[in-house]
């Protein structure tokens, strides 16, 4: 009876010892496949994650570049408003020291303003700083003759060179027009150049790069040097950019380039951390695996919105727009019915950043964006194409009556007073239209630049107001 016994305990003792064996290796086979499962599908939310900010840094880096590029725009128009002086003076500017201390302020980082005539500065402003340039020849490394004979009297755009090391000793750039006066029997002739010459980076400084770095990320502008070919760093962040997004800046024919990235961080890094724990978590407990694969999925969908909104106001950006518009010409064809794009810009933005600060600036964008909002169908879409332009897309338009009636509540809620930090602030808009229908040729990009040359249009005759694209006689104000 006791061998018995013994025999029974050591087959009972086999067995639990068999048993405790299995449990553990099950334990631990649960545990490695379930780190090993949810450790790979970390991997493949992160590499969607990285495409969503990819996708993100992508629409950062082109609202910036755009942004750099009205912001030069504008401070070449100086070259513009000398050749009117110098049109009207029939070629002399009489009192140009009073008109250039006038004008200079009125451009940020405008280092210097100048008279050509026949290519060799002979009055530039201020003149203390700027006395080397003086009698300088623009056209001492080319062939004069050459260079006359390709101009041509219409042709009014504006030559644009930088950075390079100016003379004066700062680095900068330059923008050039050429002006033309009527001749004998009326035939234009070359009269000589209006100058502006920028400061750089000051003259950069409305595009507000540094927000980027407030937004989490690194950036660089550069630019080549057209005498040296040297390359030459115009901004960029403290942190460096890593493996950036880049866009091109085009100002009239030359191109700088503009790099984007994502700023590597303690807190990202501390994430990492987290959610490797979150896994090994997951290990012994299913329920935390599912939770920390949701939070995932949450944060991916984050991204995907934030790919698509503009991040200040909460509208559709640039990326989104340009896919509404394409969708709303294809419905428009198949319906034809007509579509009504509608450009519209900011006057007296500037001000306020300038008197108010660019976080006034913001709320002054936010506002705007609420009020044009607020007349608006649930049909229609508004987005913020960049800066402190605004684009409006409207469908199933009743008549030209409607879309007029829409303009001018636009224009009256736009220009309300707004009340600011340290003041009152008021801004303006100038709106160009274009009436799109299945009859006219032309893609979104297409629409959109006719729109902007319309507004363009409505600012030379005074702004606050709308300009229909195609009939500068329909312009609106109010």
């Amino acid at each position: 009876m006791v061998e018995m016994r013994k025999e029974k305990q050591q087959a009972l003792g086999g067995f639990l010892r068999t048993g405790k064996w299995l449990r553990s290796w099950l334990t631990l086979l649960s545990f490695a496949g379930s780190v090993f499962l949810g450790w790979m599908l970390l991997q493949r939310f992160e590499d969607d994650a990285r495409r969503g900010e990819q996708v993100r840094t992508r629409e950062v880096a082109t609202t910036f570049a755009v942004s750099v590029e009205k912001v030069v725009e504008r401070a070449l128009t100086a070259t513009r408003t000398l050749a009117v002086m110098v049109y009207q003076g029939h070629g002399e500017v009489p009192d140009f020291p009073a008109l250039a201390r006038f004008v200079l302020p009125l451009y940020k980082g405008v280092y210097a303003l100048s008279l050509a005539p026949n290519g060799f500065i002979r009055q530039i402003e201020p003149l203390d700083r700027n006395l080397l340039v003086r009698d300088h020849d623009l056209l001492e490394f080319q062939n004069r003759d050459e260079v006359l004979r390709a101009y041509k009297a219409n042709d009014t755009r504006i030559q644009f060179m930088g950075p390079f090391k100016l003379i004066q000793g700062p680095i900068g750039a330059i923008g050039m027009l050429p002006v033309f006066l009527p001749g004998p029997q009326g035939k234009p002739r070359f009269w000589g150049y209006t100058v502006v010459t920028l400061v750089l980076p000051e003259a950069l400084e409305d595009a507000n790069l540094s927000a980027m770095a407030a937004q989490g990320y690194a950036y660089q502008l550069v630019g080549i040097d057209p005498e040296t070919n040297e390359r030459r760093i115009l901004l960029r962040s403290g942190p460096a950019v890593v493996d950036g997004t880049c866009r091109e800046v085009k100002i009239e024919a030359m191109t700088w380039t503009l790099c984007v990235s994502p700023q590597a961080s303690w807190q990202s890094q501390a994430r990492h951390y987290f959610e490797f724990g979150l896994v090994l978590v997951g290990g012994a407990s299913l329920a935390w695996l599912v939770y920390g694969l949701m939070g995932r999925r949450e944060r991916r969908a984050e991204l995907l919105r934030q790919a698509l909104l503009d991040p200040l106001t909460g509208l559709a950006n640039r990326r989104l727009l340009m896919d509404r518009l394409a969708q709303a010409q294809e419905r428009t064809r198949r319906d034809g019915k007509r579509l009504a794009v509608a450009l519209l810009d900011l006057d007296g933005f500037k001000g306020v950043n300038d008197n108010f600060g660019h976080a006034q600036g913001d709320r002054v964008l936010i506002v705007t964006a609420e009020r044009l909002l607020g007349q608006l169908r649930s049909s229609d879409t508004l987005a913020r194409l960049g800066g402190d332009e605004f684009v409006l897309i409207m469908e199933n338009l009743a008549g030209h009556e409607e879309g007029r009636q829409v303009l001018e509540r636009l224009l009256q809620v736009v220009r309300e007073p707004l009340q600011l930090e340290g003041g009152i602030g008021q801004v303006y808009a100038s709106i160009g239209v274009v009436i799109w229908d299945p009859t006219k040729a032309g893609d979104s990009e297409a629409i959109l630049r006719q729109a902007d040359a319309a507004m363009y249009q409505a600012k030379r005759l005074g702004k606050n107001r709308y300009v229909l694209a195609g009939d500068v006689f329909t312009a609106q104000q109010h």
